[in-house]
């Protein structure tokens, strides 16, 4: 099995520090590779090894581009020429060789990640939060982390918990070992995720966070700092451990997660937390909706236009190679074979001409017809490197759901806030209210790789026969294979696929 190679050769060195450069983080490289004894001598050996997962959840394989732009294509958000080495994520032939080799790599990150948080996990027990000032930090982020990762591999290679609770799905790793351990339910894996996020909360109760003044872009243009986390600062996760939290995995991304968690599992009172959760994030004054002024910029000053809503990360991550890695596959630098066209721009955004998620896609200069999405980009200042994970948009999107009374108020804020003039007319129903919501999530997360996930989880519901949205809604286009690997070696099955 692919991971427990990974974990052969992680127990004998974890790879560390004398990197200085974000993405050479766990390289293997003799000269640069500490033992575990050495790496876990000190508090900054702790932050160094939850550097690593940061940085490896960034990388061009998963969130820093392949992993949210595969989830897109099969979300029919976009188009791919014959001949592109995703073409066939388009028409759900999931396994293909094309298509295996892409998703078997992301299992494999992704348990990865998963295994370096219990590296530092398992060795937190050695210590006490009277020895490290980052103690709580250090678990708190973990925990955290794990539950996210383990809930992305859930969503992706599990069904729905509403049409199949019962599935076996996926291992719930909480060991650094080498020991397979059982394939859970797909209810046993919420139930974990959860476990692991409430006592992420409890760890990260008193996040500086919840008592720094938020981190707005105009605060850091008063003060004459700036927010690029990369700028003369490679170090960034390691020297300003307790600075830029939104670029970590803190507090509110935790209640933020729960909220996703607990709507998406929508038993007994689980919709009720998911509201509380979110509007926990909204009221909490630590986030804010775009500002015109940061989106809407002079031809003059286009570069400092804020193209990701950097202001509303609640979680987040950074990247030196992102933005390459999507202009090499949205824009025109890519060739045509490569190339992510936005598919049927008119369903999503009709006459809306004048919202900003509008103005961040263009006409291919080569092919009038096909439409790019320029969203990460270098040309970007106040956005490069930039990749967001949890934002404020999806928790009122969130609170609208769970909450359709207070849908109208919400809604009708961040529609505004995204240029759209008179958005709402009535919403008179559950099934509008869902129709509406759904709509934005179409425009708001365009190269984020979300919408696969809302329309799986909502996929029995009546409105979304009004969309038109031509995604495979059998369990064959809703749930991914897993590796063969798994199903030879880790003595896995794989149900849907047999």
């Amino acid at each position: 099995m692919k991971l427990k190679i990974h974990l052969k050769a992680l127990g004998i060195v974890l790879g560390v520090v004398l990197f200085w450069g974000c993405d050479n983080w766990l390289d293997v490289r003799p000269e640069s590779e500490l033992n575990e004894d050495q790496m876990f001598a000190t508090e900054q050996g702790y932050m160094d090894a939850l550097y690593g997962v940061y940085v490896n959840m960034g990388k061009n394989e998963l969130y820093g581009g392949s992993l949210p732009l595969t989830m897109d294509l099969v979300a029919q958000t976009f188009d791919v020429a014959p001949g592109s080495d995703y073409e066939y994520f388009k028409t759900f032939e999931y396994q293909n060789p094309l298509c295996t080799g892409i998703m078997d790599y992301v299992w494999e990150r992704l348990y990865y990640c998963i295994v370096l948080t219990n590296n530092i996990l398992k060795h937190l027990e050695d210590v006490t939060p009277e020895q490290f000032d980052s103690y709580y930090y250090l678990r708190g982020e973990c925990l955290g982390l794990r539950a996210f990762l383990h809930y992305e591999l859930l969503r992706i290679f599990a069904p729905d918990i509403k049409d199949k609770p019962d599935y076996l799905a996926i291992p719930y790793k909480r060991l650094y070992s080498n020991d397979i351990e059982p394939q859970l339910t797909v209810a046993q894996v919420f139930e974990d995720i959860i476990i692991d996020l409430e006592a992420a909360k409890e760890a990260l109760k008193n996040d500086v966070i919840r008592t720094n003044p938020p981190e707005f872009l105009e605060n850091q243009k008063e003060n004459g700092t700036s927010e690029d986390v990369t700028e003369n600062n490679d170090q960034y996760y390691i020297s300003t451990f307790l600075e830029n939290r939104k670029y970590r995995m803190n507090y509110y991304g935790v209640l933020a997660t729960l909220a996703r968690v607990y709507i998406d599992r929508a038993q007994g009172d689980d919709v009720e937390k998911a509201y509380q959760y979110a509007k926990e994030v909204i009221s909490s004054g630590k986030f804010r909706l775009i500002q015109r002024d940061d989106f809407i910029k002079p031809s003059n000053e286009v570069k400092q236009r804020d193209a990701l809503f950097s202001d509303e990360f609640v979680f987040a991550l950074f990247s030196t190679k992102v933005d390459a890695f999507y202009t090499s596959c949205c824009y025109p630098a890519s060739t045509f074979t490569k190339r992510f066209r936005v598919r049927d721009i008119a369903s999503i955004f009709g006459t809306e001409v004048n919202d900003f998620r509008y103005m961040l896609t263009e006409q291919d200069e080569g092919n009038s017809q096909h439409i790019l999405l320029k969203k990460h980009h270098a040309d970007y200042e106040n956005s490069k490197q930039k990749i967001r994970m949890l934002g404020l948009a999806e928790m009122y999107y969130i609170a609208a759901e769970a909450k359709p009374g207070e849908a109208y108020e919400l809604m009708e804020e961040i529609m505004v806030s995204r240029g759209i003039a008179c958005p709402l007319t009535e919403i008179s129903s559950r099934d509008k209210v869902m129709e509406t919501i759904v709509k934005e999530y179409r425009k708001e997360f365009m190269g984020d790789g979300q919408l696969f996930f809302i329309f799986k989880r909502l996929v029995k519901e009546s409105f979304l026969l009004n969309l038109n949205l031509n995604i495979r809604k059998d369990d064959k286009g809703l749930v991914f294979p897993l590796p063969e690997a798994e199903i030879e070696y880790g003595e896995r099955v794989s149900e849907i696929w047999k």
